[in-house]
Order: C-alpha cells, then structure tokens, then sequence
C-alpha cells in the first residue's frame, strides 16, 4: 500500500488534536523532546538492527536500486514501559563509511545523540501522514501492542557527510497521555 505523505501545511489544516501536533510537528530530537515531556523512565526498547529490504516508498526516497538492502534499526520509544513512538531507520550501506559504522552498533541508544549534536549533520523537510491499519508499516509499528486505530506518522531524510538515512516515527496513542505537568 503506498501511503500519501504530505507537507506540514497540508497535515495541520485536517489535524485538529493538539497534543498530537505538539509532538508531530517537533523539529528538535523527538527523544530529548519525549524525555522533557513525559514525566517517568524513558528508554529505548531495540526491536532489531538487521540488513534487510527496505519497503518500496523507501527504496523510491533513498534512490536505491529494487534489490538492494540496507541496514534497518527498529525500535520503541517508551516512558515507564508504555510504548509512546515506533521508530524505523533505513541507512544505505554507502552511508555507512568510516565513523558512521557506529550507527550500526546503536544498540539501545538514542540515534538522536548522534543526529542532532553533529553540525555537519543536516534533515530536509518532515513529510507527513496517516497510517491506515492495514498497511505493512503499522503492522511492524504495532506488533504485540492492542492498538486497532490508524496512526500518524512522520518521516525525515537526514544527510550525514553527503549521504541519506530515513527516519520514519509513528506516533502511537499512548503518547497522548503525556505531559509536561
């Protein structure tokens, strides 16, 4: 199923929850935002770091070739063990040259460290969208958790030394429930 991302303008006209857009629209590292705004134990839960395909969109926006693979990182951001936000990296095996090999061996620390700490490092447009319960994506995002509503997602293109990764964030319902008091 190809899902239709749009700009920020497009999403904030139809999204009309605004502790969801607090969170989706976030330009700075969504971990260190989680982290500040949700009272509780913040951690990263690590679903797996593998060479795999990537999904059609992903191979389109990364400009890789049908067959080839590149290194996924799956994981959840949770505040006292409540999953809060699905997060899907794509790294293509050329942007994995030299330093940038550690983003293999993240582990359960924050990419964000990484990302948002290095000037060098720069992310184009966030693209938006809402993603139905029976695509692939929100399959992956909510395996194992009680969740049958569609979700909003986010996706981000970063350039680190010239070379792309993709970040795509699915914000699930439990995020809903933090706070900042």
């Amino acid at each position: 199923m190809k899902l239709h991302w749009q700009n920020k303008e497009s999403v904030e006209s139809v999204l009309e929850n605004k502790r969801l857009r607090t969170f989706l629209f976030e330009q700075g590292s969504l971990t260190y935002f989680i982290q500040n705004y949700c009272h509780g134990l913040f951690n990263i839960e690590l679903i797996s770091e593998l060479w795999h395909q990537p999904m059609p969109d992903e191979t389109d926006l990364l400009s890789l070739s049908s067959n080839e693979p590149a290194f996924i990182r799956r994981s959840l951001l949770k505040c006292d063990a409540q999953a809060l936000v699905f997060a899907r990296t794509v790294i293509p095996e050329k942007t994995l040259t030299g330093k940038n090999q550690r983003l293999t061996k993240l582990g359960e620390k924050p990419l964000g460290d990484i990302l948002f700490n290095d000037e060098t490092i720069y992310r184009t447009d966030m693209r938006y969208a809402k993603i139905p319960v029976n695509c692939k994506l929100h399959e992956e995002a909510t395996k194992g958790l009680d969740i049958a509503s569609e979700l909003w997602g986010r996706q981000s293109l970063f350039y680190i030394e010239q070379q792309a990764l993709l970040i795509t964030e699915l914000f699930l319902p439990a995020i809903l429930e933090c706070s900042k008091d």
